[in-house]
């Protein structure tokens, strides 16, 4: 259930709609979207025979290495 500052958004990846609810502005969760649908695409690109599972984690490693290189880090929560 969406709070009064979020707000739902209709959004493709990859194929599939999702309605995500968030606080940013509907043009950021977007560009978002597409960001991920992108780096899919890339994968598929190179692995056309891989299963959807395959192609997401290679896209969410290729994001996270991303934001690890702009960032400097990763804040890794611990699993204690």
């Amino acid at each position: 259930m969406a709070t009064a500052q979020q707000q739902p958004v209709e959004v493709e990846v990859f194929g599939q709609r999702f309605r995500l609810c968030s606080e940013k502005s509907e043009e950021a969760v977007h560009q978002i979207a597409a960001y991920v649908d992108y780096q899919l695409q890339q994968v598929r690109a190179k692995q056309s025979r891989a299963s959807l599972l395959r192609m997401a984690l290679m896209a969410a490693l290729t994001i996270a290495d991303e934001y690890h290189t702009a960032t400097g880090g990763l804040d890794i929560p611990s699993t204690e």
